[in-house]
């Protein structure tokens, strides 16, 4: 039976551009799994390569395209299962920020997560996201030290 993992932005990216854990993703993928996404997660990852062109300067504009292009294809082929960001999404991340500091964004990955029925096997690179989601009772892995 496949497992059900919601990857925050940190863990997706490295499917995508090869860092440490890039590996550990790409494991992830081999596998007859489910991958859910908030929708936050579109701007974060265009942003973040954007990034990589502009500001870093390690990838081509070329390069761009075509990890964008990747991207955008993995959510329109229905690889990643898109979770529309909804009121009650929004106000479970107030809740989560109300009671624990962590960025808004953050917040809205976790609450995305936790809006799932069954809960899925949380992915993230951000120890401060993860020990947060242990709280909230999920499942972690942290794809660039393993399982947490």
């Amino acid at each position: 039976m496949p497992e059900a993992y919601f990857l925050d932005t940190s863990a997706l990216f490295k499917r995508y551009v090869q860092e440490d854990g890039s590996d550990i993703v790409d494991e992830l993928f081999k596998e007859d799994n489910l991958f859910f996404i908030s929708s936050v997660t579109l701007c974060e990852v265009i942003s973040n390569l954007r990034r990589l062109v502009d500001v870093d300067g390690i990838i081509t504009e070329k390069e761009f395209n075509s990890l964008r292009a990747t991207f955008l294809g993995d959510v329109g082929d229905g690889l990643l299962d898109l979770i529309e960001l909804t009121t009650v999404i929004l106000l479970e991340s107030l809740e989560i920020i109300s009671n624990k500091y962590v960025t808004p964004l953050d917040a809205i990955q976790l609450a995305t997560a936790l809006s799932l029925p069954e809960k899925p096997i949380f992915v993230c690179a951000d120890r401060k996201l993860l020990r947060i989601a242990k709280e909230y009772e999920l499942v972690v892995l942290n794809p660039g030290v393993g399982s947490t």
